[in-house]
């Protein structure tokens, strides 16, 4: 479209069908009366010029009447090249109205969007001699329709999650027990060949961990709390961190107790504020940069200041979140916090991330305390109380030998590499198997020959089959029957299903020492 002003495209157009007649100017009581309104209102002349602001117009693009007023429409919110207001300015003058959406900036540079509306507005002659702005701030109403949306998106992933989650770990199980079973199969390997078996199982380890974090935000915060070492939580957190971030940053975890007190916590919830914390200290340095965690035990005085209404003396972990980023300025510190309040831009964050962060702490009886400077970096603090209760311990009793007796066990799974190699893994170790593919032909298998079946191996999702009912068929043949669940869900995913049938879980992928450590507890 051509670029031109309202006055050269007027000469061209008919006379628009019904213009507003008779407001050549606001008096004194229609001004008092759009004073009141809370919407932008605004009166400028065809050739551009600004003849009316009302009180709302300087609250919300922020130039006060005395300043916009004789000055140019385009000088202040339009650009004459903008192809919208090209196109508002040619249906207003063809129409005698426009209706539409427009983002504009503020006097302090403020992206904001509106629902404007425009109305012509001519004299007695019915000659156009201004048009008449009625703008809407809707800013805040289309960033929540974003969030909306976006909160669908993240619902709709989370579904999804757990079903590439196990399709995932299926894919792993059989990698993993391979890694592990061909050092056991052939003898004498090189040393190259030692080698890539070594490349493939940390890969392996990496693929377990990668599709355990999916699983992480799959399945969200709900969960007790349990007493937890944060050291692990931070060390995974770390991993995590270095195999995603880009490389110009430089990751590191300062750990500042030898014995790091425990926390009574939710290790899902945690392990969010630390990923919610490293992904806003990756955003702040786009060029590279130092992010730093650090940990350490604190007692804090009943005097300390009061970061929160529930603030108090006491035993904390503090656990803190450092960067070399951006900072954060000043006035903004206070409104870090709320929810959908981001400084990033449009579709670069949701502004939930913080909110979330301070509502978890929160929850566990702890505060945030932050520190930021512009160009230097900003660095999150947050305090939780530590337990009394000791760290579990590893009980170091005598191991039990891993290898079987020529027990009978019963693979039932849908994958025929899991059942092969899981067939494999046991002969190996002295145990015998059978294989079924599908739930009726395991039940049938178990029905012939339950008298030798020692242990059900069940994988939880297969196609054509209810693994609860397919237990309930198992109990009724056998009341004694024992059923190892194996899933690439996680054990929290199928929690609920408390069988009587059901003495142990695997997670997949699992490896050979798991299988028969789990094997050998139900068995004895």
């Amino acid at each position: 479209m051509e670029n031109r002003s309202p006055s050269a495209i007027i000469n061209d157009l008919p006379v628009p069908p019904h213009p507003i007649e008779g407001l050549h100017c606001c008096c004194d009581e229609q001004s008092i009366l759009l004073d009141l309104v809370t919407d932008a209102v605004f009166r400028w002349s065809i050739e551009g010029q600004i003849k009316y602001w009302n009180r709302s117009a300087q609250a919300i693009y922020g130039w006060q009447a005395e300043a916009a007023i004789g000055k140019q429409i385009t000088d202040l919110l339009y650009h004459l090249e903008d192809p919208h207001y090209q196109a508002a300015i040619v249906q207003t003058l063809d129409r005698g109205e426009w209706s539409g959406e427009l983002d504009l900036l503020t006097r302090e540079g403020k992206s904001i969007t509106v629902a404007s509306h425009w109305y012509l507005v001519a004299a007695t002659d019915s000659t156009p001699q201004s048009i008449l702005t009625i703008d809407s701030d809707i800013t805040q109403q289309k960033l929540l329709e974003r969030q909306f949306l976006h909160a669908q998106r993240l619902e709709n992933l989370g579904t999804l999650a757990s079903g590439i989650a196990h399709d995932l770990n299926n894919i792993l199980t059989p990698i993993v027990a391979i890694t592990e079973l061909l050092p056991l199969r052939i003898k004498n390997l090189d040393e190259r060949t030692q080698k890539l078996l070594v490349t493939l199982a940390e890969n392996s380890q990496r693929g377990r961990e990668l599709v355990a974090q999916i699983l992480t935000f799959a399945r969200g915060g709900d969960g007790e709390h349990t007493i937890l070492q944060p050291r692990y939580l931070l060390a995974e957190v770390l991993q995590i961190a270095r195999q995603t971030f880009p490389r110009s940053i430089e990751i590191s975890l300062q750990i500042e107790s030898s014995n790091l007190w425990t926390l009574s916590a939710n290790a899902t919830q945690l392990h969010q504020v630390l990923i919610n914390l490293c992904v806003n200290a990756r955003d702040a340095m786009p060029e590279g940069g130092e992010l730093t965690m650090m940990a350490e035990n604190i007692i804090l005085s009943d005097e300390y200041p009061k970061l929160s209404p529930d603030t108090r003396g006491g035993a904390y972990v503090a656990i803190t979140v450092a960067d070399t980023g951006v900072g954060i300025q000043p006035e903004l510190l206070e409104r870090i916090f709320e929810p959908f309040f981001t400084t990033k831009a449009i579709g670069k964050g949701t502004g939930l991330g913080l909110s979330t962060v301070r509502t978890i702490v929160n929850n566990h009886h702890g505060f945030v305390d932050v520190f930021s400077q512009v160009d230097k970096g900003t660095q999150f603090r947050f305090y939780l109380p530590a337990t009394t209760q000791m760290e579990p311990e590893y009980v170091h009793s005598i191991l039990p030998k891993l290898t079987g007796k020529g027990e009978l066990i019963l693979i039932v799974d849908d994958e025929p590499s899991i059942r092969e190699i899981l067939s494999t893994t046991l002969e190996s170790y002295q145990y015998r198997s059978i294989t079924a593919c599908n739930s009726q032909q395991a039940i049938e298998l178990y029905t012939q020959r339950h008298h030798e079946i020692r242990t059900i191996l069940l994988d939880y999702m297969m196609p054509g089959g209810d693994p609860i009912d397919t237990l309930a068929q198992f109990h009724s043949i056998d009341p004694h029957v024992r059923a190892i669940l194996m899933s690439g869900l996680s054990a929290h995913e199928i929690a609920a299903q408390n069988h009587a049938t059901i003495k142990a879980f695997l997670p997949k992928p699992f490896s050979t020492q798991d299988l028969l450590y789990t094997l050998k507890a139900v068995l004895t």
